[in-house]
């Protein structure tokens, strides 16, 4: 019996093994034909399939990921040169990659940022969805607080909405902000280089700056 049950377990093993390298094996084949690709919305179909490819083989959590970063590409692409329904169908492919992502990884901050893009995208440009997406952004930066292109590209969302913030997503906002200018003097100045070349002047950040600055530490 006990010949047995160690047949039966080193056979599960070597499965799972099995499946844990043929999905890296696609993985790679994604990854290489993404870098030879002339655009992503050309090569879409043959990219889809090596990541559902590896995702069949092995449920790891950085496929998945991946596989949403695809779709939510796809849905902005859709949102430049398509139409909102085709937007719409990327973006519910992406949540769903993301929300099993996030299951299988809670700790994975980046999976969350990716989500909150989801949501902030959905019905654009009514942000309709935007408090549910900022929640996502927010849990990211829990998970990742010394991230700096996490801290950069969150922050900036959340001063771009800043009107429409709740009072708590302020504080988090502004506290968030002082704890990166204070460990990276250079932090605000690519904030506001950021908002610049989307702007053309920081002319609205600074009365938000201000705000923050009259917080409570």
């Amino acid at each position: 019996m006990r010949k047995i049950i160690g047949f039966g377990v080193a056979a599960a093993l070597l499965v799972m093994s099995g499946g844990h390298y043929l999905g890296f094996h696609y993985y790679y084949e994604y990854q290489r034909e993404r870098a030879t690709a002339q655009s992503v919305e050309r090569s879409f179909p043959a990219l889809e399939r090596q990541l559902n490819r590896a995702v069949a083989f092995s449920r790891n959590p950085r496929f998945l990921k991946e596989l949403g970063r695809l779709y939510l590409e796809m849905a902005l692409a859709e949102n430049e040169f398509g139409t909102a329904a085709g937007r719409e169908v990327f973006l519910e492919r992406a949540q769903n990659a993301l929300e099993r992502a996030i299951r299988a990884n809670p700790a994975d901050g980046s999976a969350f940022f990716e989500m909150g893009k989801v949501y902030l995208l959905y019905n654009f440009p009514l942000l309709t969805y935007a408090e549910k997406g900022r929640v996502y952004l927010k849990r990211a930066l829990e998970l990742k607080p010394a991230d700096e292109f996490l801290n950069l590209n969150i922050l900036y969302i959340f001063l771009t909405q800043w009107d429409s913030l709740a009072e708590e997503e302020k504080e988090f906002a502004g506290g968030r902000l002082k704890e990166r200018a204070a460990a990276d003097g250079r932090f605000r100045d690519r904030l506001r280089r950021r908002w610049e070349e989307n702007y053309g002047t920081a002319a609205a950040l600074d009365p938000i700056l201000s705000a923050i600055g009259h917080f409570s530490e």
